[in-house]
């Protein structure tokens, strides 16, 4: 879209309008099309095209007048020089000198930038002549740190489309598309040779020769540029990675069964490098300790490059072919495998954003070779955790792609019966004994009064023989169940009532037996509890400290280092407390899940057209802007919490969170929130509690999840 009178004499700059508007458009747009083709290495044009430039690829972006000067060349106005709006004449009327402040140089509107770039194209002054020329202006010996920013993000900053990534920033991929893939090769080449010490140009160079380079070049050149990158950071593993990547593509592009075997083993080489870099990288909090690799989340493309190609790999080579490498990596795909199972139940790229697609089909097809194990199976306790979340539309399974079906109670029974089992037979294991533990809170959460769930006192039996060895160094896991199993039974709930009364929550609590339940619920569990609570020890008859427990949990997390692997991330709540009694007063969050699901499904029945993508925006914005905790039916189901904010903690997140206390049995408890302090000081908000693999965590009506 070239420049028209419109569009240039919309947007022009307000401040100068007045006087130089007319002198300049009267005659017409024209004039300024014949200056740029009569003129087109002028410095005052090569100054016009950086700041086009500038503003339609970093919007937020000026020139210091002082650096305007430079590129114009003397003489300065100090020295007797024309003042900077003489020698800008032909476009300072498209041009602000104050913004954001006095000094500060740029185009006055983005739109209008775009169409003054792509006029310059057509006038053979190309995007990559002009940002090459913008190095060669402001980047010499000693660059301002600003300049050097804006040619990093010119060149590498990636925009997000659709939630992902793109491939490339969005001046390399209109270079690519108006000019051709050597110039954008040729502007990074320029970039990484006058920023010697910097490793992003030489990665993004590599990127663009394996992604878009021709076949035979792709490997030796993209090859040549990642080393480069990794001379420049030894240490950082997203560089590293970028080797593993080249010799993954090289292995999908392989036809000859002696090309699979050797970019397999250079592929699974350079991957264990980004593992083994990942592992000794710190989160942003350690910033300032030392000669360390700093990144803000944990690097997971080591362990999912392994698992890529070793999926590759028994695809490319097959079952016969493939014993060797079968027998030699099905321990190490196991390990991955459990990685990443608990790695996605726990916790999701951020609030509003969920892994790829392809993420966990390429996770459980490669378990699945190796082990001719079926992900959806397994009885892990993160297994055990997904099994509700199978058959919805956001599960993992679902978004796989794979045919996956809701578990039904006869399923859950089976699994629980076996796991019943296996803690017969290993009563001192801990593990065995979580994982025994968790499918009755599952199958509970399936059919609350199925016969074959177990008494919860019989439950906290089993968890009580752990409780006094190794103590506070349990598991998360450990800690979550007895949170879960001796949360005491909330009777009622008052919440605030006016601005002036002060929060409070009654609670009955029985201290011979508190898996009590009441009256019209649960009955036939009761009187079992009750029969079996008789026959307990002394020392059981009083529950642990949950506040202790709550940090013991946390501790938990830092020391089993999920605190390492989850940085940056969002933990999901794994459970909700609800209105019920028991067991039945953990409201799994499938629940909720189906719930709003089939809430979009009611709401979108009308429109004529829908598809996935629909209804997968529909569902985040739900869970997103709060609106889920409006929904009645989830209204229904949750207990409303009493909450007293207690003071707000920094911690090494990427915001601050609050910590508050919450009442349990008439006790105070510490649970974190990320409510809005606002929103604690409104008396008629509602509060819910949920738990994640953390700690207790309070949710507002408007929280997002």
């Amino acid at each position: 879209m070239l420049i028209t009178m419109e569009t240039l004499t919309e947007y022009v700059a307000p401040d100068i309008r007045d006087e130089t508007f007319e002198d300049i458009y009267n005659e017409n747009v024209l004039s300024l099309i014949l200056y740029l083709q009569r003129n087109p290495r002028s410095t005052n044009t090569e100054l016009f095209s950086y700041l086009a430039l500038l503003k339609t690829y970093l919007p937020e972006s000026y020139l210091l007048m002082s650096d305007c000067q430079q590129i114009l060349g003397p003489p300065d106005p100090i020295h007797g020089g024309p003042p900077f709006e003489v020698r800008m004449r032909p476009f300072i009327a498209l041009i602000s000198t104050s913004n954001p402040r006095p000094g500060h140089v740029c185009l006055s509107n983005q739109e209008i930038a775009l169409n003054v770039v792509q006029l310059l194209h057509h006038l053979k002054i190309s995007r990559s002549a002009t940002v090459k020329k913008l190095m060669s202006s402001l980047c010499g010996n000693q660059p301002k740190p600003y300049i050097i920013q804006y040619i990093k993000d010119l060149l590498t900053k990636r925009e997000m489309r659709q939630k992902y990534l793109n491939k490339f920033s969005s001046l390399i991929t209109d270079i690519m598309m108006e000019e051709n893939f050597y110039h954008a090769v040729s502007v990074l080449k320029t970039a990484s040779e006058k920023f010697r010490q910097n490793p992003t140009f030489p990665q993004n160079l590599s990127r663009l020769y394996y992604i878009k380079g021709k076949p035979h070049e792709q490997k030796s050149k993209a090859e040549y540029w990642a080393n480069k990158a990794i001379e420049r950071a030894p240490n950082n593993s997203y560089v590293a990675d970028t080797l593993g990547q080249i010799y993954k593509n090289c292995l999908r592009r392989a036809r000859q069964p002696e090309d699979v075997r050797a970019m397999t083993e250079e592929a699974f080489k350079a991957f264990k490098d980004v593992e083994e870099k990942a592992e000794k990288e710190e989160g942003p909090e350690l910033e300032d300790v030392g000669p360390i690799s700093i990144s803000k989340h944990f690097n997971n493309r080591g362990l999912f490059g392994f698992i890529q190609v070793a999926k590759i790999a028994f695809e490319k080579m097959g079952v016969v072919k493939n014993q060797g490498l079968i027998q030699n990596k099905k321990m190490e795909v196991e390990e991955k495998f459990d990685f990443f199972e608990w790695y996605l139940i726990y916790s999701k790229p951020d609030v509003t954003i969920l892994e790829p697609h392809y993420f966990w089909k390429d996770v459980a097809l490669c378990y699945h070779y190796y082990t001719d194990k079926t992900a959806s199976e397994s009885t892990s306790f993160p297994g055990l955790l997904d099994c509700l979340n199978q058959g919805l539309f956001l599960s993992k399974g679902r978004r796989a792609e794979f045919e996956e079906v809701e578990k039904t109670v006869s399923d859950l029974e089976e699994i629980q019966d076996v796991l019943k089992k296996t803690y017969e037979e290993n009563t001192d294991d801990v593990k065995v004994a979580e994982r025994y533990i968790l499918s009755n809170i599952i199958l509970s959460n399936k059919m609350p009064d199925s016969p074959r769930v177990t008494s919860v006192t019989e439950l906290k039996t089993i968890i009580h023989r752990f409780l006094n060895t190794k103590v506070g160094q349990r598991s998360p896991e450990f800690y979550l169940l007895v949170l879960l199993l001796f949360w005491p039974e909330e009777q009622t709930q008052i919440l605030q009532k006016d601005d002036n009364e002060e929060v409070e929550q009654q609670a009955t609590h029985n201290s011979a037996s508190e898996d009590e339940t009441s009256e019209d619920e649960d009955t036939n569990e009761e009187q079992e509890t009750e029969h079996q609570a008789a026959q307990l020890p002394s020392n059981l008859m009083f529950d642990p400290d949950l506040e202790q427990n709550i940090t013991f949990m946390e501790k938990a997390f830092e020391r089993t280092q999920y605190a390492k692997y989850l940085r940056g991330r969002y933990l999901l709540p794994l459970f909700f407390l609800g209105k019920r009694s028991g067991l039945s007063k953990w409201i799994h969050k499938s629940k909720l899940d189906a719930i709003v699901e089939k809430n979009v499904d009611t709401e979108l029945a009308g429109e004529s057209y829908i598809n996935n993508k629909n209804k997968l925006e529909r569902i985040n914005e739900i869970w997103e802007n709060g609106e889920v905790w409006q929904i009645q039916e989830i209204k229904d189901i949750l207990l409303p919490l009493a909450k007293e904010q207690c003071h707000i903690l920094t911690t090494p997140q990427e915001h601050n969170e609050q910590v508050s206390f919450v009442y349990a049995g008439g006790k105070k408890v510490k649970a974190f929130t990320e409510v809005e302090s606002d929103a604690l000081a409104q008396s008629s908000m509602l509060f819910y509690l949920g738990f994640t693999i953390r700690c207790p965590v309070v949710f507002s009506e408007i929280s997002p999840v």
